[in-house]
Parts: structure tokens; sequence; C-alpha cells
């Protein structure tokens, strides 16, 4: 048994320690550092996934993770400001990561009649980005609508979790006319606040593609600490 380097994914960012060797390779993998190896994350080795790559600003526990809570269920909203800085903040140190992408938008939230939750956590992120990003940056909310609310992700189980997302998510998402006039031909950054498998980022992701959008990248406040695994069966 031969014994590869810790390496990370050119995807997910995870970094995977070092051990057996595994086949595979990971999409992007030449813009990484090492070896391509495969990434315990599934959505790394999924071929339509439809996001290219997931920034994210940090891991999804601690401090973090405390203040994300308090955002979104506990009502301290003032947070919205101090995390569009944060994500101002993250794009600005990482010119080279960015350069190529000019618009940025959000995935949408129902705050509908039947809502979980009245306010957009995410859209309120992005409405403040425009007084701390750069100049050049557009900021374009509402380019994807949930028109209708879904059911809740936690506490399902992974293929659970796929038929929520392919199902009534998938049909909940609606995209304009303005949406495709926005974005065709264009590299467009998709926020979110934390991405646990990447389900959702994925149906938005999609949606944006089918306007036109030649690449859709995530950026998220946080995500998960995975545990390394071996791949799925397929």
């Amino acid at each position: 048994m031969t014994t590869r380097p810790a390496a990370f994914c050119p995807v997910c960012g995870q970094v995977i320690p070092a051990g057996p060797a595994a086949g595979g390779a990971v999409p992007g993998a030449g813009r990484g550092v090492g070896r391509a190896v495969s990434c315990p994350n599934r959505w790394c080795r999924q071929a339509d996934r439809g996001f290219s790559v997931v920034f994210s600003l940090g891991v999804y526990e601690g401090a973090l993770r405390r203040d994300i809570h308090a955002y979104k269920y506990r009502g301290h909203r003032r947070l919205a400001g101090a995390f569009a800085a944060q994500v101002a903040g993250f794009i600005a140190a990482h010119p080279a990561w960015f350069e190529e992408f000019e618009l940025i938008t959000s995935v949408p939230a129902y705050t509908g009649p039947g809502a979980r939750r009245s306010w957009d956590t995410v859209g309120e992120v992005l409405a403040r980005l425009p007084g701390h990003l750069d100049p050049g940056w557009r900021v374009e909310p509402g380019l994807v609508r949930k028109v209708r609310e879904t059911p809740g992700m936690a506490g399902r189980s992974w293929r659970e979790r796929q038929a929520v997302a392919r199902g009534p998510l998938r049909s909940a998402l609606a995209v304009g006319r303005a949406a495709g006039s926005a974005v065709a031909g264009v590299q467009v950054l998709l926020l979110d606040d934390v991405l646990t498998e990447g389900s959702t980022l994925r149906e938005v992701a999609r949606a944006l593609r089918r306007a036109g959008a030649s690449d859709v990248a995530g950026v998220v406040l946080g995500r998960p600490v995975w545990s390394v695994q071996p791949p799925a069966p397929k």
C-alpha cells in the first residue's frame, strides 16, 4: 500500500490528510497544490454539480457558528453589515481568485405565506455589500427567486436531501427575463451563509447556468469540518 501526502481539494478547499492513495481526480485539480485525489465531499466528485468551486471565509464552528446562529435564529440582524464587511474583505484579500468575476448575487429565500422565516438572511448581507466592495462589482439581488417554501434539509439523510433538492426546491426556483440579460456570458459569484453539502447551491447554480451564466462559483461564510471517508459507491 502506498501513502500519499496531504493535499487539498481545489473545489471545496478542505485539506485531505495523508493516507492510502486513492484513484480518481477532482475537477479542476490542476489549479490545486499536490496530487489530484478523491475528495470525501460527494459534490466535488459530481461533474453536474452546477458550480465550479466554493470559497469559504472560515469553518462553521466556534465564534463564527455562534454569530451565524445569532443572526439567523435569534434575530440579531445588525450582524448583516458585519458579515458583508467580512465577505468584501475576503474578496479584496484574494484578488487573483476573483479577478474573473464581476457580478455577485445570493441564494434566494422564500418569505411569503407559510415561510419558516419572514426575512431573507443572505439577501440582507448581499444588500449591504455595495458599501464594502471595490468599484466594478455588480451586486444583483433577486436574479433567482424562490416562489414557495420547501421542506427543510436538517436531519435528513443524503438521499432524502437530494430528493428535496431535485424535486420541491428545483421546482420552486424561478428565473426572470432580467436575470437572463444580467448573467448572459458572465461569471457569477453566488453568496450563501453555510455550505453543508452543496445541494441548495447546486440547484441555484444550475438555474443561473440555464439563464446564460458562463460560470457560477459559491462564496460562503462557513463550511463544516468534513471527515475523510472513502468515495461513495456509484
